[in-house]
């Protein structure tokens, strides 16, 4: 699993749904700041963070680590 491919990933489906950073952030319990590193693949979310990820933006977790 690269960081930086699923940062963009998260990041493309995050635009796709009109949502900022901090709304997503706030949503799946995290600070924006986390957000941020994930999208940029300095920071790896953990497997639950990713489930909430995956839930709040519609896609399977699948689509983010492919």
């Amino acid at each position: 699993m690269d960081p930086k491919s699923v940062g963009k990933k998260i990041k493309l489906a995050r635009v796709e749904l009109d949502m900022n950073q901090t709304e997503l952030a706030e949503k799946i319990g995290v600070k924006q700041k986390n957000v941020s590193m994930y999208e940029n693949g300095t920071s790896t979310p953990s497997l639950e963070t990713m489930s909430k990820i995956s839930k709040v933006l519609k896609k399977s977790m699948d689509h983010f680590v492919q």
